[in-house]
């Protein structure tokens, strides 16, 4: 049976979504119908890039004058605000983006709009953050986001986990030097586990056989627990964290309280502009 895209033509652009893995990305569902909606020649495609090739695919990419822009998630979030021609002024404090805006010009501009996402994507827990101890597992470009949002919100206190101590070292430092204190550090667990907050921002759960670090039994039914790895399956994180009666958040809240600054970028709007 032949399947026919309306307005697919030769003026359509394409908003290309990299990522690895990219089985569970929710990006294309999500945005296709605001760009319809909004009578736009826009397509998201999701393309499974590996970090060996990121560099490759940037290159052929973005010289695509149809292309209108590059989403971007794990692992690529850091790379591609590296290769960036500007920055948002969140972009480049963070120095990662998700979502890579093609200028006519043939400028890659780009922005990060996680943080948002990940703190308006909390609802009525949004509450929470101020004064809370967070514990944020993976410093890549998501987890830097969402620890500069936190900051932002007033958490009082930051622990990082990642198997890079460079990038614990760059959220850590961004952190302190944006809050004027030592709010943010290393951790490995061997203080224990009293936080209100835990945050799995890395792909433990959806890639690979990587046990989430926290033992499921000292989840409390008073901790909010957020995995944004978790889009199209749950992940053992929030399984264990449901069955304890903690607050819950996925990686669906987050996108979806950002997905329409997503589309005002691709499609040339200025950041922070929603579609």
């Amino acid at each position: 049976m032949r399947v026919d895209i309306p307005n697919l033509d030769g003026n359509s652009r394409i908003y290309a979504v990299f990522g690895d893995p990219i089985h569970q990305i929710q990006t294309p569902s999500l945005i296709n119908p605001i760009f319809a909606a909004a009578e736009l020649n826009i397509y998201a495609v999701p393309f499974l890039i590996s970090a060996e090739h990121f560099t490759a695919a940037w290159d052929t990419f973005s010289a695509i004058p149809n292309l209108c822009g590059i989403s971007t998630t794990i692992p690529h979030k850091v790379a591609a605000a590296k290769r960036c021609s500007t920055l948002t002024p969140t972009a480049k404090a963070v120095g990662a983006v998700n979502c890579v805006q093609r200028g006519e010009d043939g400028q890659m501009n780009g922005a990060l709009f996680d943080g948002v996402g990940f703190v308006e994507g909390l609802g009525q827990a949004k509450s929470r953050l101020r004064g809370a101890r967070a514990l944020i597992v993976g410093a890549g470009g998501a987890g830097r986001a969402i620890a500069f949002a936190l900051a932002e919100e007033g958490v009082g206190k930051i622990d990082l986990m990642d198997l890079s101590p460079e990038s614990v070292a760059f959220t850590s430092d961004m952190v302190n030097s944006y809050r004027g204190e030592e709010c943010a550090r290393a951790a490995d667990g061997s203080a224990g586990w009293d936080y209100d907050i835990v945050i799995n921002a890395s792909p433990i759960g959806v890639k690979g056989d990587s046990i989430f670090p926290m033992p499921a039994a000292v989840i409390r039914p008073e901790m909010l627990i957020a995995d944004i790895a978790s889009l199209r399956s749950e992940t053992p994180l929030l399984r264990a964290a449901k069955g304890a009666g903690a607050t819950v958040s996925d990686g669906n809240d987050m996108l979806l309280a950002q997905i329409r600054l997503m589309a005002g970028f691709a499609a040339g709007l200025p950041a922070g502009t929603a579609l």
